[in-house]
């Protein structure tokens, strides 16, 4: 390996020859961090701070849902009725009163003549009520599923 004397001399430029003079174990020159991330890190429990998440925040109709960590029922109904099953369980559906607060419709009115909300849907319109209401709902067994589907048709 030539001195830094013989790099002035030398006919390649000045960049070459330092390049030649880096030592072999240049990573072990490097500063060692003083605080290490991988050894602050605590083991945490994530379903249970989803579970105390779940119970302290203010989510529509959550006394629907015991367990988020679990995979709820319906999960594998086909994605348009798992929507639609969502859309009624968070009532946050295209439903009248929803569409008259965003400004798709000029009125609220079901065809029964009351409030077209998801709550009135499900459990008061003579039209449409489900027996066993949202909870019912919830469950997605054969009937409710079939009965949300042609409603939602």
């Amino acid at each position: 390996m030539p001195s830094f004397q013989q790099c002035l001399w030398h006919k390649y430029s000045y960049a070459v020859c330092v390049h030649y003079q880096k030592p072999k174990h240049h990573c072990l020159l490097r500063l060692t961090s003083r605080k290490l991330l991988w050894l602050d890190l605590k083991p945490v429990d994530i379903k249970s701070r989803w579970r105390h998440n779940w119970k302290s925040a203010q989510v529509v109709n959550s006394h629907l849902v015991c367990d988020p960590t679990i995979r709820q029922p319906g999960f594998d109904l086909p994605r348009q009725q798992w929507s639609l099953l969502n859309r009624f369980c968070t009532e946050q559906g295209h439903r009248g009163a929803c569409r008259r607060k965003w400004r798709l419709t000029d009125t609220d009115l079901c065809p029964c003549g009351e409030t077209q909300t998801i709550s009135h849907i499900v459990e008061s319109c003579p039209l449409t009520k489900l027996n066993g209401s949202l909870s019912r709902l919830h469950s997605a067994d054969e009937d409710t599923v079939s009965r949300l589907t042609s409603y939602g048709s």
